[in-house]
């Protein structure tokens, strides 16, 4: 087997050779994702049991969780981003387990942060005159903040040429100070600025986008502009995720990573990370489409291409099955390199399928297929490249205190491309409040390494106020 230079095996076998260690190796899949799902199942079920009185366990029931007041004015006592206090409603009104939006939720977000079916955006303001409208502070502005305890993952530290676990206490991930609601009726801003914990880091923003919702009566009409997802519609976006500590890898891939590191690629993006563009959009009960636009990288563009994309979505709006939709999404693009002198490019193309199914916001699952195809892969060559994702995410809300997931990530290509990935994640979390989540992470690697397998454990607490 030849060996890439990340360490990986060539994956090529994944698609045609199915024989000795290999057929051992895909065995070893199977299992590990089959006991993966067992794992899941059981976890949720067992915590929904000990969760259910029941006669026999009704004194320890008490013991170990005490009873406690009627669940909405437990979820009125938690109620404390900044949304909740505009509306006085509990974090679950919008929210699976946040950051994880329910149906209700994504109406919310599509309406421009106003009720569904309603342009409130004046109506908790105080009215200066008949055309200033103004906010109190607390109902545009919340703080978040994520600690990771505990993280441990094997064979990652090279000691002496043996590869050690690498175990970290402490990790101060980030604050985040999130701006977002209505600027007035109709009008919305969404800010999310980052300090990181690590002093390497410097503050940035993720996310600055400007929206005007309902053009001309029409929910038909509405228009974003700004650091924006290109993929914010679809079934499977990457952001806003069930396992909040892990990306969904298949939204996290770059084109052009065939290039020599010098001269740097200019445009090369992430498909589900913030980059500067433009967004119309519409939609009703059933129906949503965007088109949209985008520079690459940065405000001013490094080159003279833009991006485009684009998203259809079918959706159930009510009953049991509400917020269950089907999606295609797809974006063209070019990057470029040594654009002042001689300019090379790669014109590359992706494109994706996925469904989210919802039942009773308390079982959520997202599968998506994604596709890229890129005509200049090393941006020296015209070496094609074709890769392809393939990602589910399942979760399930036990109770409005406990959470679990699975999520499975499967990244490969035709290059053998350091983009490559396959991993099965397990995960619970418990919401002492609503406005905080406590997640235990445990993940698997389903692809060969020279060095061995790197899985991980990941203990990691969010909170919003």
């Amino acid at each position: 087997m030849v060996m890439d230079p990340q360490g990986f095996g060539n994956s090529r076998h994944k698609l045609c050779i199915c024989k000795g260690g290999d057929m051992r190796h895909h065995k070893r899949v199977v299992v590990i994702l089959g006991v993966a799902v067992v794992g899941f199942f059981t976890t949720a079920l067992t915590i929904h049991w000990y969760r259910t009185p029941c006669p026999q366990r009704a004194v320890w029931s008490e013991i170990a969780f005490p009873p406690r007041a009627p669940l909405i004015a437990l979820q009125s006592a938690n109620a404390v981003a900044q949304w909740t206090r505009k509306y006085e409603m509990p974090c679950q009104t919008c929210h699976t387990s946040f950051p994880r939006l329910n149906a209700y939720g994504e109406k919310f977000a599509k309406n421009g942060y106003q009720i569904p079916e309603t342009e409130d955006g004046d109506e908790t303001k105080t009215e200066v005159s008949e055309t200033t409208f103004i906010d109190k502070i607390g109902h545009l502005f919340g703080v978040r903040v994520s600690v990771s305890p505990v993280e441990v993952t094997t064979k990652s530290r090279n000691v002496n040429g043996s590869f050690k676990p690498q175990i970290n206490f402490g990790a101060a991930r980030w604050v985040q100070f999130f701006t977002a609601g209505t600027i007035f009726k109709n009008a919305s801003i969404f800010i999310e600025t980052e300090i990181p914990g690590d002093a390497s880091d410097v503050a940035h923003v993720n996310w600055f986008t400007l929206g005007y919702h309902n053009l001309f009566k029409t929910s038909w009409l509405n228009l974003r502009a700004g650091k924006l997802s290109m993929m914010n519609w679809h079934a499977q976006t990457g952001r806003l995720r069930m396992v909040p500590n892990i990306n969904v890898q298949a939204t996290n891939t770059r084109s052009s990573q065939g290039a020599a590191a010098a001269p740097a690629t200019e445009d090369t993006i992430r498909f589900g990370s913030p980059t500067p563009g433009v967004e119309l959009y519409g939609y009703n009960q059933y129906f949503l489409y965007s088109l949209g636009a985008a520079n690459g990288t940065r405000f001013v563009d490094n080159n003279q291409y833009k991006n485009f994309f684009g998203t259809l979505r079918l959706e159930i709006p009510e009953g049991a099955f509400a917020g269950s939709a089907i999606s295609g999404w797809g974006m063209w693009g070019r990057d470029t390199t040594n654009s002042a002198a001689a300019q090379v490019r790669n014109t590359y193309y992706a494109m994706s399928g996925g469904t989210n199914v919802r039942w009773k916001d308390r079982i959520d699952f997202i599968g998506a297929y994604f596709m890229q195809k890129e005509r200049n892969y090393d941006m020296a060559t015209n070496a094609r490249n074709t890769r392809h994702n393939i990602t589910g995410q399942l979760g399930y809300l036990i109770n409005e205190r406990w959470f679990a997931a699975l999520q499975y990530d499967n990244v490969w290509d035709s290059q053998n491309s350091g983009e490559e990935y396959h991993k099965i994640s397990q995960h619970v979390s418990y919401m002492p409040r609503q406005n905080m989540r406590i997640g235990l992470t445990t993940r698997e690697e389903l692809r060969s390494r020279a060095n061995g397998r790197q899985h991980e454990l990941l203990l990691n607490v969010r909170a919003m106020f």
